[in-house]
């Protein structure tokens, strides 16, 4: 695709977001499959999902994932990857304090009634949702980026997706977060991949 499309995507991308976010400004309620899927899920609990979607939870919060970004970062300056780890770095810190700002903003109440574990903050967008998508599609790309095998690639990226699909999954059954939580934060989340992506190739 060139810039242009690439630019309308994004674009299309922060209108969906944007739009659903002003609709949930202020809300204590769901909007569309919100209660929907929140009841499908809740009908009756099963032990072994829990303990994965709450494991799953834990490796996605920012006490597993900032000191894990350090290693990482700290590994790309001994390859002299000086310019990718800074970015790395900036995309992460940054993404969290994207999502605080947004979460001000649109203070949506959590699904209270849903809880299966306590989560204090408020709810749109799902910071979980948003970080691991930005964070592992830029890991995938960093890994990728010259790789010429598209096997491989699509393995890695294949890999980063399923995870980042697992996430948003594990943030709505233990029901601290609307679907359209997890939406939003994915939205978010791709579009600081994009731009990281964008600044790295115009800086390589």
């Amino acid at each position: 695709m060139n810039r242009k499309t690439h630019m309308t995507i994004i674009v299309s991308i922060m209108a969906i977001f944007f739009a659903i976010g002003f609709v949930v400004k202020n809300t204590v309620g769901g909007i569309l499959f919100d209660i929907s899927v929140l009841e499908y899920l809740h009908r009756d609990v099963n032990t072994s999902i829990l303990k994965l979607t709450k494991f799953v939870s834990l490796i996605g919060s920012g006490k597993f994932l900032l000191p894990v970004i350090g290693i990482i970062v700290f590994f790309l300056l001994l390859k002299k990857k000086y310019y990718v780890s800074k970015l790395l770095l900036a995309s992460t810190v940054g993404s969290y304090a994207i999502n605080f700002i947004l979460k001000m903003i649109f203070q949506r109440t959590r699904p209270l009634e849903f809880f299966r574990v306590n989560q204090k903050g408020f709810s749109f967008p799902s910071g979980h949702s948003m970080v691991t998508m930005s964070l592992y599609l830029m890991i995938a790309y960093i890994l990728t980026r010259n790789e010429r095998n598209m096997r491989k690639k699509r393995i890695i990226y294949g890999m980063s997706i399923i995870f980042v699909l697992l996430m948003g999954f594990s943030r709505i059954y233990l029901g601290v977060h609307w679907p359209t939580d997890v939406v939003g934060g994915y939205l978010v989340g791709y579009v600081v991949y994009y731009a990281s992506t964008k600044i790295i190739e115009e800086n390589d």
